[in-house]
Formats: C-alpha cells, sequence, structure tokens
C-alpha cells in the first residue's frame, strides 16, 4: 500500500498546496486524482513519491515513512512519470534513456525489454534519436517507457494524456490496465474525464489541496454537484445517457455501456413494431 496519511505541504510563499489529505493506493488498483489545475494533484504526486516532504503528516510505502528510506529503494519502488516529460531526459538518443535506470538498478535482460516497450508505445524506429527532438505526445509516451523499464510497484502518472492522439492514449490506458492487471498500484492525476471513464478507476476530487470525495468512478463521476464544486464537467456519456432517461438508459459514466443499453432498448421497439 501506497498510503498518504494527514499530509499538508505549504509552499514557500505560504500557500498551502495539500490540507489534511489522507489517501491510498494499493496494489492491483487504479487510483485517479482529479481536479482543475491548482486543486493539488502534482504537488500530492511529488508528496507520495517522496520529492517533497510534507509540512506535517507522511507518507507510508508498504509500512514505511518514504522519508526514512534510502532514496534508491523509494524510486525502485515508485516509478513517477512528471506532467512535463522533458524534465525526465538527459541522454543523447532513446535508446540511452530506457537504459540508464535499468543498469542503474542492475536489472537484467535490458534489450528484450527495452525493445518490447519501445514497440508498445510506437517508438520502435527511434531508438537514435534525441528524446528532445521527438513531439509531445511521443516525449510523454517515452518517459513512460523509462519508468515502467524498471517494473516499479507503484507508477504516478501525471497528466497521462497531455499531447496524445487516439493511438496513444488507447496504449497508454491499455498499459494502466495491464499493470493493474499485475497487482501494482497506479496513481493518475488528471483532469480528463473521458480518460477516466475509461479507465474506471477508483477517483479521488480534489480542491484547493483538499479531497472533497472519494469512491468509484460510477459514483462520483456521476455526481454533478461534487464535479461542479471541483471545477470539472461530467463526461458526455453521463450528459447524454440522462438525457435518454425517458427512454429507459440508465445513467452511466461509461460509453460501451451507454451504447449497450441505446441499443438494448432499439432492439426492444423493433421486436413491438414488428409485432404491430
Amino acid at each position: 500500500m501506497l498510503e498518504a496519511v494527514d499530509v499538508r505541504y505549504e509552499y514557500p510563499s505560504g500557500k498551502v498546496a495539500l490540507d489534511g489529505v489522507n489517501l491510498q493506493v494499493r496494489g492491483g488498483e487504479v487510483l485517479a486524482l482529479m481536479g482543475s489545475n491548482g486543486a493539488g494533484k502534482t504537488t500530492l504526486m511529488k508528496v507520495l513519491v517522496g520529492l517533497l516532504k510534507p509540512r506535517s503528516g507522511k507518507v507510508l510505502l508498504d509500512g514505511r515513512d518514504v522519508h526514512s528510506m534510502p532514496t534508491k529503494e523509494v524510486s525502485r519502488a515508485v516509478g513517477y512519470v512528471p506532467q512535463i516529460a522533458d524534465s525526465l531526459f538527459f541522454l543523447e538518443s532513446v535508446w540511452e534513456e530506457m537504459n540508464y535506470a535499468l543498469r542503474n538498478f542492475g536489472i537484467g535482460d535490458a534489450e528484450r525489454r527495452v525493445e518490447s516497450l519501445l514497440e508498445r508505445f510506437g517508438l520502435g524506429g527511434l531508438r537514435d534519436r534525441s528524446p528532445f527532438s521527438l513531439s509531445g505526445g511521443q516525449k510523454k509516451r517515452l518517459a513512460i517507457a523509462v519508468v515502467l523499464a524498471w517494473d516499479p510497484k507503484y507508477l504516478l502518472l501525471d497528466e497521462p494524456t497531455l499531447g496524445q492522439d487516439k493511438a496513444g492514449r488507447e496504449a497508454i490506458a491499455e498499459t494502466i490496465e495491464s499493470i493493474r492487471g499485475e497487482g501494482r498500484g497506479v496513481v493518475v492525476a488528471t483532469h480528463d474525464v473521458e480518460f477516466v471513464s475509461e479507465l474506471d478507476p477508483r477517483v479521488a476530487v480534489l480542491s484547493s489541496g483538499r479531497v472533497l470525495a472519494s469512491g468509484p468512478a460510477s459514483e462520483v463521476l456521476s455526481d454533478e454537484g461534487l464535479l461542479r464544486a471541483a471545477n470539472l464537467l461530467p463526461p458526455q456519456s453521463v450528459v447524454i445517457s440522462r438525457r435518454l432517461a425517458h427512454l429507459g438508459v440508465p445513467t452511466t459514466h461509461r460509453v460501451d455501456e451507454l451504447v449497450s443499453s441505446v441499443a438494448r432498448i432499439l432492439r426492444c421497439k423493433s421486436r413491438v413494431g414488428e409485432r404491430g
């Protein structure tokens, strides 16, 4: 379990970024941190990975305070992909970036692992390119691949869909599902409600450094009052399903469930029409 216990963080200016945050993410779980800009999502991610030390409260990594652990041990267990991918790069080629951490952690079978990840994220033909010459979407996918290379127990992704096209979003979503299936924990900080509705994770809504609510995506993403309070819009599937409620369509945050419900109703109406 990766856990924030009554965490409070203030910037040197005195601005309170996190105000008594309590959250947990377990192995095999995806937790989406949602909120508008300035809600505290990125600050919380940095606190969880040990980059920032809370003014009060603590972060526990499998029961141990991260600030009492060696930095290398925390980094090996908790992989963090920042919102701005460039801040992760410092070497001359994609291939070198992918191999650097593997050498530091003494992880074998590096070549096979690197080739597999580059192919998964559509970067297979770019191994000799400078990471700084890639597009914004490619940089973010490379950053995720770099961190995944050493198989961290927990993966923290800050705005992973930023700059991604449809194929990129699908690759990231599939990767998150794969990691969840392997029993590892994933934390995604985002204001992209459509992406979250596809993942169907547990959702924690942040506003002004506080957790307004935490629960299943089906409950949180259907609560328009809560989303309004956090300056978020509901998924289009929620909006559409509510407009079709008079036809018997149940409210849902998932596109596949909405399509299935509408198709079922249309089939029923077609049968009634045939019987005349």
